[in-house]
């Protein structure tokens, strides 16, 4: 962490403002210290250069247990190998299940046309590839997770940033509590990440409050399920969640009230198709996700499903693919303004 940036800080607690103690310092950067909240006294240490924002009172139970859940899962999968810098460096173009990730980046990207300058917040960074890019697009950039994994996690962020050429802030925060002042950022973003939070609606008034008037939030590739869907359902058989993970499947109505309730405007729930295919293109993805839930719903349902196609023929393409994800879900790219 470079030392001018616990100016920028704020107690996840209580607001306050912070102090730095360093323990050990390479010139403008902290390697080991503490960060003390002038008010309430709690303790935040800096281990390598990493600050570690995390309340470690008992109601943060769940969010410790996650932390080692994502590395336990890992290992069960057998994907805790360690990658090279190479691999790192490439994120998120790496194919795979990484795919759709990369494409509602790009989007992202698209959309933000970030100029320089920018204030940016990446909520569960992962390694903190996100930043990169934004950091070489020129903005002031701060990646949060809760994972310090050296080969998976922020642990993994100066190797990345040396081999970019670039730096931002990569700290241990959550984003419930976040240790940032009100009205400090332009951009929020979050890849796949808002839908491992078990509140999601106190996770974007805390996104709404560090936004500046005007700020935008770019969710991409969160995953919303059907209304004739059940999250327990679904829930049942992620085998995230028998690691302590977080895994929520909320219905795009769900997303909108949580943003509107957070005080966001200039809503947009878009799945990559509705974004930027053509009417052609839209009436395809309709029959086929009709055809896809016919499959999968319960049987009274079955109907509905048929028949969505021929319903949607009568409404504007961009207009029917939008309703239809309303109805039975996508892997969306979100978009809303703070005011």
């Amino acid at each position: 962490m470079k030392i001018a940036t616990h100016q920028e800080l704020c107690c996840p607690l209580c607001q306050q403002a912070m102090t730095l103690r360093i323990a050990e310092d390479n010139g403008d950067e902290v390697i080991a210290g503490q960060l003390v909240c002038s008010q309430c006294g709690e303790e935040y240490p800096i281990n390598k250069r990493l600050p570690d924002l995390i309340p470690r009172t008992r109601t943060e139970a769940t969010k410790l247990r996650e932390m080692d859940g994502w590395v336990n899962l890992w290992e069960k999968k057998g994907m805790y190998a360690h990658p090279t810098l190479e691999d790192s460096f490439r994120l998120p173009y790496v194919g795979g299940i990484w795919t759709e990730n990369a494409r509602m980046f790009d989007l992202a990207l698209d959309e933000l046309q970030l100029r320089g300058g920018e204030t940016t917040l990446d909520v569960g960074a992962g390694q903190g590839w996100a930043s990169r890019y934004f950091a070489a697009h020129g903005a002031n950039a701060y990646a949060i997770d809760i994972v310090a994994d050296e080969w998976y996690g922020l642990g993994r962020a100066w190797s990345i940033m040396e081999y970019a050429g670039v730096y931002f802030e990569p700290m241990l925060a959550d984003g419930e509590r976040l240790p940032f002042p009100s009205g400090h950022f332009d951009v929020v973003f979050f890849s796949a990440a808002l839908h491992h939070f078990e509140r999601p609606e106190t996770v974007l008034k805390q996104m709404y409050r560090v936004l500046k008037p005007g700020g935008r939030l770019i969710a991409a590739g969160e995953p919303a399920i059907s209304i004739f869907v059940r999250e327990q359902d679904v829930q049942a058989i992620l085998e995230e969640v028998d690691e302590g993970i977080i895994e929520r499947r909320p219905k795009p109505h769900d997303y909108r009230r949580y943003l509107e309730k957070a005080g966001f405007t200039d809503i947009q729930l878009d799945s990559y198709g509705t974004y930027c295919g053509d009417a052609d293109e839209i009436r395809k993805w309709i029959k086929s996700e009709s055809q896809r839930m016919v499959k999968v719903v319960r049987t009274r349902y079955k109907p509905v499903a048929w028949a969505m196609p021929y319903v949607m023929r009568l409404l504007p393409a961009r207009v029917a693919g939008r309703l239809l994800i309303e109805i039975f879900g996508a892997n969306l790219f979100i978009r809303a303004r703070r005011p």
